[in-house]
């Protein structure tokens, strides 16, 4: 089947305004994951990152928006999500080091959740995410091509498992290492990725509905070729033949 069966050139200027919001819902779940992480949420010996009950609908909405408009445009949110949240670290470090008034008594309670650690969260974060996204929009993509389109909730299924227990290890070791004895990261790294493995698998069919619709809606379905696959290579533009 030819090239250009696949490719698809972009008419409806207006199906680009649900990008909009599904980027909004991305960058505030990336938010949530940032300032949740260090309230832990569980039992004594049982009990996860508070980002850990959100983060899964990050790698929700990185499928959908690379099945619905590629590759490239997901890359462009994931590292432009990043530099967001880096400014609000930045910026909540830079409220909590100003002056205040002697009558303010809660610059503890700021400095503890927006402090610091949220910088550190950020940097983890972003080591990680960059790494599993991209690579979980790779996947995604790569396997539209070579299932012709079909089967989105198994392609999302699978890239989000492996992306997702990549991310687990990545980024709870960078973060909780140095907080808890390393036996117990382990154990915080598999119960997050079984959480994070059963959202993937009940969120897989609403976003599989989604996903139609929006395309039917929208008109657009975008389809990478390999040599549009470079995960770390920001910026280029590419013609399709």
């Amino acid at each position: 089947m030819s090239k250009s069966h696949y490719t698809h050139v972009i008419q409806n200027v207006a199906g680009f305004r649900f990008l909009a919001w599904l980027s909004m819902f991305y960058m505030s779940v990336m938010i949530l994951n940032a300032v949740l992480t260090n309230r832990y949420i569980g039992t004594n010996t049982f009990f996860v990152l508070g980002g850990t009950l959100t983060s899964p609908f990050v790698f929700v909405l990185d499928d959908i928006i690379a099945e619905i408009y590629g590759y490239k445009i997901t890359r462009s949110i994931i590292i432009a999500g990043f530099a967001a949240q880096t400014l609000f670290a930045l910026i909540c470090q830079l409220a909590i080091i100003a002056p205040h008034p002697s009558f303010f008594q809660h610059e503890e309670a700021y400095a503890y959740i927006l402090g610091p650690s949220l910088l550190r969260i950020d940097l983890s974060g972003f080591i990680a995410y960059i790494t599993a996204n991209l690579i979980n929009s790779y996947i995604l993509t790569r396997w539209k091509v070579l299932l012709k389109g079909r089967k989105f909730w198994l392609r999302s299924v699978g890239s989000s498992t492996f992306s997702e227990a990549l991310y687990s290890f990545l980024a709870i070791m960078m973060m909780e290492i140095n907080s808890m004895p390393f036996q117990s990261v382990l154990k915080v790294i598999l119960i997050s990725f079984t959480i994070k493995v059963c959202y993937s698998i009940i969120l897989a069919a609403p976003a599989n509905l989604l996903v139609n619709y929006l395309k039917k809606w929208t008109g657009i379905d975008v389809y990478d070729f390999p040599k549009e696959f470079t995960p770390f290579k920001y910026g280029d533009s590419h013609k399709h033949d």
